[in-house]
């Protein structure tokens, strides 16, 4: 699938060289992770009603991987409370598990490039959840003001992913002023 997504041999087998497929492949990636990166939150967090760990699509080690990047991406400091990434990821695994397949296929692939992105595009001799927290918000930086769009849409659907889980919490309600659902009997704004 990885050598699909780089370069194939043409027709002629000489050289390399961006084949139908491989461009094919590449406008499927972008599309889904422009889906992603669009995906709306509310009907997306009023859709996770009762997330539980494994109802989704992820692998441990890609949960992982999400897990590393929500911890960074919604990082606030100051009064707010910090994110559990564990409930994030749950909730994001959950969501994608009632996606459409074809939009989430391709998030794993994502997933692996922001892990290995520090050794591939930074030059960086480690991987991305063995870095610091200093060295995460860096590469993450990085992800989001590459020159390569690819790696800005991934980093953008990884980004929506990350809020959709962090405010999907109840924890993380009291700090926007937000009481709870109306329905479930919180007081809604």
């Amino acid at each position: 699938m990885f050598k699909d997504f780089m370069f194939e041999r043409t027709m002629s087998g000489d050289r390399p060289g961006l084949t139908r497929r491989a461009f094919l492949h590449r406008a499927g990636l972008a599309a889904s992770l422009a889906a992603l990166a669009r995906l709306p939150a509310a009907p997306a967090a009023a859709a996770l009603a009762g997330a539980v760990p494994g109802d989704g699509v992820l692998s441990e080690r890609e949960r992982d991987i999400l897990a590393h990047i929500v911890g960074r991406m919604v990082h606030a400091g100051g009064p707010a409370p910090p994110t559990d990434p564990e409930n994030a990821v749950t909730t994001i695994d959950s969501l994608l598990g009632r996606l459409d397949q074809a939009v989430v296929a391709d998030l794993p692939l994502a997933l692996h490039l922001f892990e290995w992105g520090p050794m591939a595009f930074d030059f960086t001799f480690t991987r991305f959840t063995r870095m610091t927290d200093a060295q995460k918000d860096a590469s993450i930086r990085c992800w989001m003001t590459s020159r390569l769009a690819l790696r800005r849409l991934a980093f953008l659907a990884l980004r929506n992913l990350s809020f959709i889980g962090h405010y999907a919490q109840p924890a993380a309600w009291k700090a926007i002023g937000y009481k709870g659902p109306l329905i479930a009997g919180g007081g809604g704004l």
